[in-house]
């Protein structure tokens, strides 16, 4: 298995509950966000907040966030002293493994990437570190 920036991704229920809610709120079509925190020394990674983008592509099967959306949640991570350790995106219409397409436009591998299918009540959550021609599950938390 690759080596990764952190071991375990810790995820607030809060947190997690914004995914789902962002996910069903947008179906038919895809959502996408990014999740901020910190890396603690022990290669534990924490949520703490969420910042959901908005999807430029308007798809039921693909997502690209919109820059000015990316670009202000950018900017407000720096500003907070956090950085990137997820993202997510839904699949209305797909189980929660990373599509074709997904691991074409990998963000970075350095990211925990987040699918939220939406074929089951409730959705299926699933956490996998990406690459452009591979994938594999990451270990993850919700944390009360």
């Amino acid at each position: 298995m690759p080596e990764h920036r952190f071991r375990v991704l810790n995820i607030p229920r809060s947190v997690y509950e914004g995914m789902l809610w962002h996910a069903l709120a947008e179906q038919p079509l895809e959502c996408c966000g990014l999740l901020a925190g910190i890396i603690r020394a022990d290669g534990i990674g924490e949520v703490r907040l969420r910042y959901p983008l908005l999807n430029a592509a308007a798809s039921p099967v693909e997502f690209e966030s919109e820059p000015q959306s990316h670009f202000s949640a950018d900017r407000d991570i720096r500003r907070q002293g956090l950085e990137v350790l997820a993202i997510y995106h839904s699949h209305p219409i797909s189980a929660p493994v990373p599509s074709r397409k997904d691991l074409e436009r990998s963000w970075s591998a350095d990211v925990v990437n987040f699918i939220v299918s939406l074929t089951t009540t409730p959705p299926t959550v699933r956490a996998w570190w990406l690459s452009t021609e591979a994938y594999h599950e990451a270990e993850w938390a919700i944390q009360t």
